[in-house]
């Protein structure tokens, strides 16, 4: 512990005053007896006394409920969710962030650590907090850590963090319970930053021809992480790939979107419930996606045939794994789009 931390507004309570224990035993096992560990578990009744408005947010937010695991599951597992339930609450949800976890010590996920001798930090330091969690596709898109692949721009040119896009309305919520990450309002928009390039208001030719249809992303993204097979162990694998797609979300106005493989498989769950998932094929694996490795300029849009009539950057119905489900073909390209 720094000795700073003894006069900071967090160290009033004392150390019993949030981490529970017996402040007037004399013997180490007394006092530590019933200690509470990460008081801010507990966060309504532990930070709320202070933070009441962000405490009230954040219990409904994505970061602290990882509800979107739940709203995946439960749609594929349909009636069998009851007995489904408890298997994802064991293995997917110990990745969620309690107040502690992003402004105490690294996140739980990442095997904590105080992050500054027990001080609390205002805003969490990417390296620390941030890629705690998500040095799985995120950290290694935006720094630059995928071979062959650079860094985001926003990184390299402007050295913007997490933070940049992603304000505290985005992480702490706004008390919504959105069911899924995709569905927050508060997501960064490129136009926000960006209203130059916004269909019809921009120089640039391609913009304005394209319109709506094309996300950001397609033009301005290059390869990323895809993985296979990875929740049943055998034969799972990830490459780095580009894939666009049609999109399937109703609340984005884009015919085409880049779209990411996720993992989950048919027999994922058969070692613990028979026929787990009968919803399966109802839902794809190939999901949209907006990776956090914009470029300027790419192999797509050097050129328009960069694009147009490049089979090799389409998911092509014909090219589809038939151990995925049917719905993959929903999000697939019939035909790539001609050259020009």
């Amino acid at each position: 512990m720094k000795p700073e931390f003894l006069k900071s507004t967090h160290a009033q309570p004392g150390c019993s005053g949030c981490h529970a224990g017996n402040p007037n035993a004399t013997d180490k096992e007394k006092a530590h007896d019933k200690r509470v560990r990460t008081p801010s578990d507990a966060m309504e009744k532990q930070c709320g006394g202070c933070h009441a408005d962000v405490v009230k947010a954040y219990q409904t937010s994505l970061h602290f409920t990882t509800r979107g695991y739940d709203t995946v599951m439960r749609a594929k597992s349909g009636a069998r969710w009851p007995e489904v339930h408890p298997i994802v609450q064991q293995a997917c949800h110990k990745c969620h962030a309690s107040c502690g976890d992003c402004h105490v010590r690294w996140p739980a996920a990442a095997e904590g650590g105080l992050l500054n001798g027990h001080l609390f930090v205002k805003t969490p330091p990417a390296e620390s907090t941030c890629n705690g969690c998500h040095s799985g596709r995120v950290s290694p898109e935006y720094f630059g850590w995928n071979a062959g692949q650079p860094a985001d721009v926003h990184w390299t040119q402007a050295k913007m963090d997490c933070m940049a896009c992603h304000g505290v309305k985005d992480l702490h919520g706004d008390g919504t319970p959105y069911p899924y990450r995709l569905d927050r309002t508060s997501q960064p928009r490129c136009v926000s930053c960006h209203p130059q390039a916004a269909p019809g208001k921009s120089s640039r030719e391609a913009h304005n021809v394209h319109g709506e249809r094309v996300s950001c992303n397609v033009c301005h993204s290059v390869k990323y992480v895809n993985c296979y097979g990875c929740h049943v162990g055998k034969g799972a694998r990830s490459e780095l790939d580009f894939r666009i797609g049609l999109n399937q979300r109703s609340d984005r106005p884009y015919v085409y979107t880049l779209v990411r493989h996720s993992p989950t498989t048919r027999e994922m769950l058969a070692s613990k419930v028979a026929d787990a998932l009968p919803h399966y094929d109802d839902f794809p694996t190939w999901l949209p996606t907006f990776p956090h490795n914009i470029q300027r300029v790419t192999p797509q849009n050097r050129t328009c045939n960069g694009c147009h009539g490049n089979a090799d950057l389409f998911l092509l119905k014909d090219k589809l794994d038939p151990r995925y489900p049917k719905a993959n073909a929903n999000v697939a390209v019939s035909r790539v789009p001609p050259k020009r």
